[in-house]
């Protein structure tokens, strides 16, 4: 065999080494383009699936914005009413202080006077009546209007000698009346010596000795018939509450008149 025939024979087996080359490597990249393809579509549906989803938390993330929102103004409408609603309670409270105190309700301390008068240690001469040498149910009545009228804002009498006596306390549905030789202060029987506390701002104490219904009456039969008397100011006096009933029975308002 020539060398001519020998090539001739090896040139086919060139050719079809090139063209399985060329077949492997177009299978190759047909395969990588597809594989891209491919790639490709599952990035783009992944990236959908998670651009709707972001939108979707999105969407939640403002739901809860506006609920929390909507919770923080109920709060704040919460305290605005608490805080209404407390003013009220402390303005009620003072009020209802205020009352107690103007009605006796409430133990009270402060500055004063303090009174005590007691029988008279006189013989009682012949012809006389003895009632005008004891204290009357009218001496205290008038004392104890003439302290109102001083200015005392609060007032206690007790009654007997025994130290610390418990002291009834005067509200304005408070009665004073003679029973026998005791006299009836509220609910309790007291007997001499009464002694009168009362509260009061200052210069309590002089303008009582000073006031009309004291001097017209007490302050004679004082200096008459030797009933005891003493009397000073005081920088702290404490009184007692009230411990009875504080309610009308019977008492209303008078119909208004034109």
């Amino acid at each position: 065999m020539t060398r001519r025939s020998a090539a001739a024979l090896r040139r086919p087996q060139w050719a079809i080494s090139i063209a399985a080359g060329l077949g492997i490597i177009g299978f190759i990249a047909a395969a990588q383009w597809n594989s891209s393809l491919a790639r490709q579509e599952f990035i783009t549906s992944a990236q959908r699936v998670l651009i709707t989803e972001a939108e979707q938390a999105q969407r939640e993330q403002e739901r809860l914005r506006s609920d929390i929102e909507a919770a923080e103004d109920q709060v704040r409408g919460f305290q605005e009413a608490d805080v209404g609603s407390q003013a009220t309670r402390e303005e009620l409270n003072d009020r209802l202080a205020a009352a107690r105190l103007k009605t006796g309700l409430v133990e009270v301390r402060g500055p004063g006077m303090v009174l005590e008068i007691s029988d008279s240690q006189r013989e009682v001469p012949l012809g006389e009546s003895p009632t005008n040498y004891i204290v009357l149910v009218d001496d205290l009545r008038d004392i104890v209007t003439a302290l109102w009228a001083s200015g005392a804002e609060a007032i206690s009498i007790s009654g007997g000698a025994t130290v610390d006596a418990p002291a009834e306390r005067l509200v304005a549905t408070s009665s004073i009346y003679g029973v026998g030789s005791s006299i009836l202060v509220n609910t309790a029987f007291l007997s001499p010596p009464f002694r009168i506390e009362a509260i009061g701002p200052p210069g309590l104490h002089d303008r009582f000795l000073a006031n009309p219904t004291y001097l017209a009456r007490v302050a004679r039969r004082i200096d008459a018939y030797g009933l005891q008397f003493a009397s000073e100011p005081r920088d702290d006096l404490d009184l007692p509450a009230f411990i009875g009933n504080t309610r009308l029975r019977w008492g209303a308002p008078p119909a208004e008149t034109e």
